[in-house]
């Protein structure tokens, strides 16, 4: 059976690399700080205009449940397209990350896939890359229905 081949895009959150399929990334950009927005979400750190568009960022740190990222110099934005399936839309976010880290070719079966009852759900895969384990996202379920209904709240909001 003849797979395709995708590229997958890594990043690190401390010493943990992610890796998220190219397709759900629209640009990386260095980190410039977001405008503040009082009483959001825990894990949105502000918005920041994007062509023309206003769009949430990130603490991933935060999102993810492991602490609050630290700014450095290495530190940028990925910027990441969403699908919300219930709706079939699909909303743009910034995601903070320590540092974008490499670009890999992979195909389906080279993924080891993570059992669905895992919690979190939005991690679907490992990936063994030399001494790392890459562990894989899906970036439409990271984000939960009620989630990607207050982002797109407060983007209307700021956009207004």
């Amino acid at each position: 059976m003849n797979q395709g081949i995708n590229s997958y895009l890594t990043f690190k959150l401390g010493p943990t690399t992610f890796g998220v399929h190219v397709g759900k990334v629209i640009e990386i950009q260095e980190y410039l700080a977001p405008k503040a927005v009082p009483d959001s979400l825990s894990y949105v750190t502000g918005v920041f205009e994007y062509r023309e568009e206003v769009i949430p960022l990130i603490d991933t740190y935060a999102k993810f449940n492991i602490g609050t990222i630290e700014i450095t110099p290495q530190t940028c934005v990925v910027v990441l397209e969403i699908l919300n399936e219930t709706k079939n839309t699909t909303t743009k976010v910034g995601i903070l990350v320590d540092t974008v880290a490499d670009v890999f070719e992979a195909t389906a079966d080279q993924l080891k896939p993570i059992e669905d009852d895992y919690k979190p759900g939005y991690i679907t895969a490992t990936y063994k890359m030399g001494n790392s384990l890459i562990m894989m996202l899906n970036t439409n379920k990271v984000f939960s229905e009620k989630d990607i209904t207050a982002l797109d709240q407060l983007i209307k909001d700021f956009s207004e």
